[in-house]
């Protein structure tokens, strides 16, 4: 209390009286919840009132969901998250949504109020909006271009983060691909002479683990004391003090390459040089390139590395799916010259389908498609969104459904292969076979969004992601340490799941047939 007293002395009487504000908003709060939306059904009331509620959702968030989508299939329901009340829509209904217009249903502020922006002061909208451009007009559209240098870079990191080996060596999966997805993603960032510094891993990785661990810290507050939380929080200190250090290593690289601009030399083609080549047109400085740089390699290794993690552990106690997925990657390089240029990658299908399937079975999120109502809404089945409640839909239960997809219980590795060749029932009925890509958005599957705001870098991901797994299945066996034959156990909380990343795995270099 006295160190609470001291930073209220410090902002002074206004802090006070806004202090005593939020306090009579909180015990409002507490006892009663959000209110306007009473007509919706609210899942999880036996846990007593609103802050019991929100407790409980940190640890049993999942069976808040399970619990609705079971009693709600096809209607709307309400529940209590770490930032209040939420309104998730059944997946008949996001066709409809989706069409709603930005000042009605607005995803800016819903990304604001799930990162914390307020208080980890990420930068305002004209950064996403120039980093959003980058990434659809430079990086998706260049693909086919760099994608030889980066399946080179993919197989250099490979070999210096896993050394080949005849003897079954230990590895640390989740580590091992932070560093592999932070260098091959640095390599077209920022360039392959400075994405094996150590300086930038330690930059790169280190703000996107903490921004993580900030934001989840941070989230266990209640929303109304978040603003003196931060102050607490020292997962929210060391992301400044990542910023920081980020900030100290990039400077003097961009103004190197302002410099070698202004002489005249050959730029590099790799993204900080498609953001210097537009800075001006957006009038953004060079802090605030530096920052955008951040968040670019953020969003990129964060999601990537839990994405190869859960496939890796997904294949590991599936030798014969490895056998068969390897067997068809050398079948694709011999058709391609040894490379794995775009159309290489694209003609993997069976490893296609192992990476949708896993997204199917370990969906890293409950929720997908998370919106802030800016403006009051009724939908056609009568269904009335309030205007300050955020809403989304529960994509996890959607894709583990079986009137979605047979026997969804199951890991089927040939699952979208057979569905993309016509081979096995869709329960979904699409005319157009390809809707059953990894890199595909629909309705039914939201791994990547859904609508005119999907993830504008699924397309590189998914290349990236391709690659990594192309090269690990080509150059390693993998078994489970200690006899070992279940699959590695996600870990859960809130709305989320994610790999164990504290689990190893034997690798050793492929052996030749006897």
């Amino acid at each position: 209390m006295e160190v609470i007293g001291k930073v209220l002395e410090e902002r002074g009487a206004v802090v006070a009286s806004i202090a005593v504000v939020l306090t009579t908003v909180f015990l409002a709060t507490l006892l009663f919840g959000n209110g306007g939306a009473s007509n919706i059904p609210l899942v999880g009331s036996e846990y007593g009132n609103a802050e019991k509620r929100r407790k409980a959702f940190i640890t049993n968030g999942y069976d808040f969901y399970k619990k609705g989508y079971s009693l709600f299939r096809s209607k709307a329901f309400r529940l209590t998250a770490l930032d209040g009340d939420r309104i998730v829509l059944p997946r008949n209904l996001m066709e409809e949504v989706r069409q709603l217009p930005d000042d009605v249903i607005d995803i800016n502020k819903a990304f604001d109020i799930m990162n914390e922006h307020k208080y980890l002061d990420m930068g305002d909208r004209k950064l996403t909006e120039f980093l959003i451009h980058i990434i659809r007009g430079d990086l998706t559209r260049s693909l086919v271009r760099i994608n030889p240098r980066l399946s080179e870079e993919t197989a250099k990191t490979i070999r210096e983060e896993l050394p080949p080996s005849d003897d079954w060596t230990s590895v640390v999966v989740y580590q091992t691909i932070l560093r592999v997805v932070a260098t091959i993603s640095g390599a077209i960032f920022i360039g392959p002479e400075l994405c094996r510094s150590e300086d930038y891993l330690k930059a790169s990785i280190g703000y996107t683990l903490d921004f993580v661990n900030a934001v989840s810290k941070l989230k266990q507050w209640h929303k109304w004391w978040r603003w003196v939380g931060r102050y607490f929080t020292p997962e929210v200190d060391k992301l400044f003090a990542d910023r920081k250090d980020a900030h100290k290593f990039l400077r003097p690289v961009i103004e190197q390459r302002r410099a070698a601009m202004k002489a005249g030399q050959e730029m590099p083609d790799d993204t900080l040089q498609w953001m210097l080549n537009k800075v001006d047109e957006f009038g953004l400085t060079d802090d605030t390139l530096a920052e955008t740089q951040l968040n670019l390699s953020m969003a990129a290794i964060h999601t990537t590395t839990l994405t190869v993690t859960m496939i890796l552990y997904d294949l590991v106690v599936r030798p014969d799916v490895v056998e068969e997925v390897r067997e068809e990657i050398r079948s694709v390089l011999a058709a391609h010259d040894g490379v794995m240029t775009s159309h290489a990658l694209f003609e993997m299908k069976l490893l296609d389908s192992v990476m949708k399937e896993s997204q199917r079975v370990n969906p890293g999120s409950m929720i997908r498609f998370q919106r802030y109502v800016a403006k009051p809404v009724t939908l056609s089945d009568g269904t009335h969104l309030p205007a300050g409640y955020m809403i989304e839909t529960p994509h996890a239960l959607t894709v583990q459904d079986p009137q979605v997809y047979h026997n969804p219980e199951v890991f089927d590795a040939h699952r979208f292969l057979n569905l993309r060749n016509g081979t096995s029932e869709d329960l979904l009925g699409y005319k157009n076979k390809e809707q059953h890509q990894f890199v595909t958005v629909t309705k039914d599957f939201m791994h990547f969004g859904y609508g005119r705001h999907s993830c504008p870098g699924r397309f590189f991901a998914a290349n990236e992601i391709k690659l990594i797994l192309a090269r690990i299945l080509l150059d390693y066996d993998m078994r489970m340490p200690d006899g070992l034959t279940e699959r590695y156990a996600n870990l859960k909380m809130g709305t989320d799941a994610f790999p164990d990343p504290t689990k190893e795995v034997l690798f050793r270099r492929v052996q030749a047939a006897a």
